[in-house]
């Protein structure tokens, strides 16, 4: 745990419809008992490919992954802003989507500069937008506190219709309120394309890998109210998604993974839980 504690403290100074005979695959994320369940961190790194100084915040962002598990720490990349409009012929590719616009306009995360981001949404000074030194330490914090919502989440994947059906089951540690809201988004992985990185020279790079990218989502950017009463604590509340991956994309299923969190819409908007699990195994 030292170690994990001095890199935290050194990150702060510095994402065909084959037919076959059995489409249907399994991923579980296999929680037993609520004295399992564990506060996990959502980090919304927001960026773009001419952003010269955001390849140094997503290595932040995979530096805590690395530390504290990728079970524990969940990274979504939101390309948008300006840093995200495609530039050609040295900067082409075109990562952005109608959610990720969404989630910049109500933050403004482009308007305060990039890198910036979002961790578990938790405010500081009444600011939810956090610089990328902020992370490590703000991370830290956040994994060691009791958690308020447990999650068990099972997915179904079907390679014919390309279809995934996620199952969770939602425990309440704590009472909740009628504000929690789930929410479920695609994020794919391993992209390559053009990057400017201003610690590289030339600073024009390309090959660059390009992970944790926000695809789309299944719920709707903001996602489901998971119950319009308060809840007591030690309730447990079941839902059911699906997802199908639409036919004129090209994204590849066996990089991509659902992210799924609760979080209190429209009040305090932190996240109150989150988890993501591939789409195939």
């Amino acid at each position: 745990m030292k170690t994990a504690v001095a890199l935290a403290l050194a990150l702060a100074c510095l994402t065909a419809c084959d037919i076959v005979d059995n489409p249907v695959q399994k991923t579980e994320v296999p929680v037993d008992t609520t004295s399992t369940f564990k506060q996990n961190v959502l980090i919304e790194d927001y960026t773009g490919i001419t952003c010269g100084n955001c390849p140094g915040a997503a290595e932040v962002a995979h530096q805590l992954q690395e530390t504290y598990g990728h079970d524990r720490v969940v990274v979504v990349a939101v390309h948008s802003g300006p840093f995200a409009v495609p530039a050609p012929p040295d900067y082409p590719d075109d990562f952005r989507c109608p959610e990720g616009d969404e989630l910049d306009n109500t933050f403004r995360v482009s308007r305060v500069g990039n890198p910036n981001g979002l961790v578990n949404r938790t405010a500081k000074d009444g600011k939810l937008v956090r610089g990328k030194s902020d992370w490590a330490p703000l991370t830290t914090q956040l994994l060691t506190q009791q958690p308020k919502l447990g999650m068990k989440v099972t997915l179904d994947w079907n390679s014919s219709t390309r279809t995934a059906t996620v199952d969770v089951d939602l425990t309440y540690l704590t009472d909740g309120t009628p504000d929690y809201y789930l929410a479920a988004w695609v994020i794919e992985d391993s992209l390559v394309g053009s990057q400017m990185d201003y610690n590289k020279n030339p600073s024009h790079i390309t090959g660059y890998r390009f992970d944790h990218v926000l695809r789309s989502s299944v719920t709707g950017v903001w996602g489901e109210q998971i119950s319009p009463t308060a809840v007591s604590a030690g309730t447990k509340i079941s839902k059911q998604l699906t997802y199908t991956f639409p036919s004129g994309k090209t994204w590849n299923p066996d990089n991509c993974q659902i992210v799924l969190f609760v979080h209190r819409y429209q009040t305090e908007k932190n996240v109150v839980q989150v988890i993501a699990l591939p789409i195939k195994k």
